[in-house]
């Protein structure tokens, strides 16, 4: 007896699931394919390409999307992503996916895995901490890193800190955009240690971080920004 109202409610759920399975794929043939693009684009997850293959397999306009080139794109993405995880000490792409904290202290990151971790910014939610010293990265890994954070990116993170790396002022304009997209939307306490801004980029940066009530703490010590900077940074703050 039990065994049969176990295999029904298996029936229901499997059911269930069909319906909802039909019911997506038909609100998805409603949309335009630049809509559709859109949706897939966002199920393009790096740290779990799978996503993208499920919800594919349950509609044909987003299977057609999802063209072999596309999942070949997919694939080499992902497995440069696992080649960073690795790098950083991680078992997995889904530790990184999940982690709220993440220590890059002379891991040996290059500028291009800082790029590749800058990219990866939309796709790690629980991420809370940030924390990077790599030496190893050159004098423009960080840019590279500041510059792949689109708008929403890192969106849990609150303490962003970047010791003894190279940022600069072009480093600091960038970090300004990233901010003024809408990255770290979230951001408490940011901290830029011996980074190479001088007048010009904290010119540069102060409005964004003058835009931000939340920012808490801001620590700029070692970096060789003088009067003119310092000024920017204590100016009123911008019209919204």
């Amino acid at each position: 007896m039990r065994a049969g109202n176990a295999a029904k409610r298996s029936a229901v759920i499997r059911e269930r699931a069909r319906a909802t399975g039909a019911a997506a794929a038909m609100a998805l043939s409603k949309l335009s394919g630049d809509e559709q693009g859109i949706i897939l684009g966002q199920l393009r997850n790096t740290l779990e390409p799978r996503l993208a293959m499920y919800f594919s397999s349950a509609s044909t306009e987003l299977r057609a999307l999802l063209t072999p080139a596309v999942q070949q794109e997919l694939k080499a993405d992902h497995e440069v992503a696992a080649a960073l995880c690795d790098k950083m000490g991680m078992r997995s792409c889904k530790e990184l996916r999940e982690a709220t904290k993440v220590d890059c202290l002379d891991r040996g990151l290059s500028a291009a895995d800082l790029a590749t971790l800058g990219l990866l910014g939309s796709v790690l939610p629980a991420l809370e901490t940030l924390i990077l010293s790599e030496y190893s990265a050159g004098p423009d890994g960080v840019l590279r890193l500041v510059e792949g954070w689109v708008a929403g990116a890192l969106p849990a993170v609150t303490h962003l800190g970047i010791y003894n790396m190279h940022l600069g002022d072009a480093g600091a304009s960038a970090l300004a955009a990233a901010l003024g997209r809408g990255a770290l939307p979230r951001l408490k306490i940011l901290y830029l240690t011996s980074t190479a801004i001088g007048d010009a980029g904290l010119v540069a940066l102060a409005p964004a971080l003058r835009r931000r009530p939340a920012l808490e703490r801001l620590l700029l010590n070692d970096n060789p920004f003088g009067d003119e900077g310092l000024a920017a940074l204590l100016a009123p703050p911008p019209p919204p």
